[in-house]
């Protein structure tokens, strides 16, 4: 069984030991269905922001939320700043949820040279769309940038029903 921790790529770390055998940086991710462990915990993870006052389901909550958690984190001296990867995995599997409801997209595992890490693709199309939210979160988080969120979803829920 995976545990939760190989969800996120390091490539400062080099190849995760799951990584695909023979996997170049140019060959597709492989692809897999989560567990119904990892469908758990996915679910679980989400759940948690209602706990914390953020209207699952809504984008615009979730950018709210997530405006208030960075410009929070970035009032810290740099020293005092905790480690912010479980927000973003929270975040992130929130803003992929959002994407999912909108597109038909599922969560999967992508396996590649890097690592392994959470996506979502389209299964009736296999290697044509393949999203990392989380990592789009945390680009933004690593950016800086604010209000952001809600313009992202709705661009990306907009590409990806164009493509065939």
């Amino acid at each position: 069984m995976r545990v939760v921790p190989w969800f996120r790529k390091s490539s400062a770390e080099g190849p995760a030991p799951e990584a695909t055998p023979g996997a170049t940086e140019t060959t597709p991710p492989a692809v897999e269905r989560l567990t119904e462990d990892e469908v758990e915990w996915v679910r679980a993870t989400i759940a948690e922001l209602a706990e914390q006052g953020v209207r699952l389901g809504d984008i615009d909550d979730l950018g709210r939320h997530y405006d208030e958690l960075l410009e929070g984190w970035l009032r810290l001296r740099e020293a005092d700043r905790p480690e912010p990867s479980g927000v973003l995995d929270q975040i992130g599997l929130a803003f992929g949820q959002h994407l999912a409801d909108h597109t038909g997209l599922e969560w999967c595992v992508a396996t590649d040279a890097q690592g392994v890490t959470i996506a979502l693709h389209r299964p009736r199309t296999p290697g044509r769309v393949l999203l990392f939210p989380v990592d789009m979160v945390s680009k933004r988080w690593a950016a800086q940038e604010t209000r952001v969120l809600p313009a992202l979803a709705r661009a990306t829920i907009d590409a990806v029903l164009q493509i065939p």
